[in-house]
C-alpha cells in the first residue's frame, strides 16, 4: 500500500484523455474538500492521440503537457491520483460463492480465465466483495495488489451464500505506461484507478437510487448502471465526440475544426429547424436503452432515477432534452463538484465547462477521503 503523511496538503486528480488533460486540485477545509487549483489543455497534435488512444505513444508527450500545466496554474501539490480509461480495462460482475478467504484469491483468479482474453500473467486484476445493499463502495486500487477479502465470511453449517464480486483487471503494461507518465511529471503517484470509479464517486457519491452516467469522451462512450452506490453494468462502445464533430462537418459542409467550434457555441441542433442527423448519439441512446433493460428485465425505466450526462459533449445544447425524450427517463447534466466547495468567481468560470471535470474531481475526491480517514 501507498504511505500517506502528506497531511492536509492538497490532492491533483489527474484525467489523461484522448484529446485533453484535465487537472484537479483540492484541499481539505476541515473535513470539506475545497478547489484550489485546476488546469485543462487540449494536445496540440491530437492526430496521433485521437487515432491510436490505446498505444504507449503518450508516454513521450504528456510528463511534457502535465509540468506545463502545473506550472502556468500555480500548482505545486505533488500528490496525484490517475485514472486510466474505461475501455483499456476491464470492470465486470460475477456472482461466487461464499468460501473462507483463504480460498478466495485462488478460485477468484481461476474464475477471471472466462472474462480476461489474455494470459492472467500480462494483466493486474483487483477484486471486491460487493454483496451489501446500498452505501458506498470504494474502487479497487489498480496500483497495487492488495485484495479485499473481508467480506469472505466464516465457515458454518449452513448452505453457501452467492456473493456478488466486483472484478477489476488492466494490462500490466498499461498501467506501467501510467505509473511511468507521473513519475517524469515529477509527481508522487497515489493510485491509479480505473475511470468508471470516479465518475461515480464525483457524480454520484452516495446519492440514493438508482443512475445511468454517460460519460461522451472524444472518442468513446463509458454507459455505467449505478444501483444504490454500487457499480452493476460496466459498457463502452466506440462512439464520442469527434464522430458528432464529423456528423455536423458533413452536415454542415464545413471543416472540422469549424463544426468543433459550432458543436460547443450554444447552436441547438437538436431545434425542430435542424437538419442534422445524429445517429452516433442514437447509437448511444440504444445502447443505454439495452443496459437498462438488460439488468432490470420488463421494470425498465420505472427502475432507473435518472440519467446523468458527462464529458464534453454534454455541453451540447439540448442534448439532455433529446436524452430524456428518446429514454423517457429524467436525465440531466452531471456537476462534480456540487460535493466541492468552490469559490463563486472560479464556480462561474467553470459552468461551461465542468462536464469535462467528473473524473479529475472524482480522482482528487479519493485522495480527500484517504487524508480524511488518516487524520482519525
Amino acid at each position: 500500500m501507498f504511505s500517506f503523511g502528506s497531511g492536509n496538503k492538497p490532492v491533483l486528480g489527474i484525467d489523461i484523455g484522448t484529446s485533453s488533460i484535465k487537472i484537479v486540485e483540492l484541499r481539505l477545509e476541515g473535513e470539506t474538500p475545497v478547489l484550489s487549483n485546476y488546469a485543462w489543455a487540449s494536445f496540440d497534435d491530437g492526430s496521433a492521440v485521437r487515432n491510436d488512444p490505446t498505444a504507449n505513444f503518450i508516454g513521450p508527450i504528456v510528463p511534457s503537457y502535465i509540468k506545463s500545466m502545473l506550472s502556468k496554474a500555480g500548482i505545486r501539490s505533488k500528490d496525484a491520483y490517475v485514472s486510466i480509461p474505461a475501455f483499456g480495462g476491464l470492470i465486470t460482475l460475477i456472482d461466487f460463492p461464499e468460501m473462507p478467504a483463504e480460498d478466495m484469491e485462488q478460485a477468484i483468479k481461476f474464475e477471471a480465465h472466462k472474462y480476461i482474453p489474455t494470459s492472467l500473467e500480462d494483466v493486474v486484476i483487483s477484486w471486491d466483495i460487493v454483496g451489501k445493499k446500498g452505501g458506498e463502495r470504494n474502487a479497487p486500487d489498480l496500483s497495487n495488489l492488495v485484495r479485499n477479502s473481508n467480506a469472505a465470511g466464516n465457515a458454518s453449517n449452513e448452505a453457501p451464500k452467492m456473493l456478488e464480486i466486483l472484478l477489476v483487471a488492466a494490462s500490466k503494461s498499461r498501467v506501467a505506461n501510467y505509473e511511468s507518465i507521473i513519475n517524469s511529471s515529477n509527481l508522487n503517484l497515489r493510485s491509479i484507478d480505473i475511470e468508471t470509479f470516479p465518475l461515480v464517486r464525483s457524480l454520484i457519491g452516495n446519492d440514493p437510487g438508482n443512475f445511468v452516467i454517460v460519460d461522451i469522451g472524444s472518442r468513446a462512450c463509458n454507459i455505467v448502471l449505478v444501483e444504490k452506490g454500487s457499480i452493476k453494468i460496466n459498457r463502452n462502445i466506440d462512439a464520442g465526440g469527434k464522430d458528432l464533430t464529423r456528423i455536423i462537418s458533413r452536415s454542415m459542409q464545413i471543416d472540422y475544426d469549424r463544426a468543433e467550434d459550432m458543436k460547443v457555441s450554444g447552436n441547438n441542433f437538436f431545434s425542430k429547424d435542424s437538419y442534422v442527423n445524429f445517429s452516433t448519439l442514437d447509437s448511444i441512446i440504444n445502447e443505454v436503452s439495452r443496459t437498462i433493460r438488460a439488468h432490470y428485465k420488463d421494470d425498465g425505466t420505472a427502475s432507473v432515477n435518472g440519467i446523468i450526462l458527462s464529458g464534453g459533449t454534454a455541453e451540447l445544447t439540448g442534448i439532455s432534452e433529446y436524452f430524456q425524450e428518446k429514454l423517457k427517463i429524467p436525465t440531466s447534466i452531471g456537476d462534480p463538484f456540487k460535493r466541492v466547495g468552490c469559490d463563486s468567481k472560479v464556480e462561474s468560470v467553470l459552468q461551461e465547462n465542468k462536464t469535462r471535470f467528473s473524473v479529475s474531481v472524482g480522482l482528487a475526491l479519493k485522495g480527500i477521503e484517504e487524508r480524511i480517514k488518516n487524520k482519525k
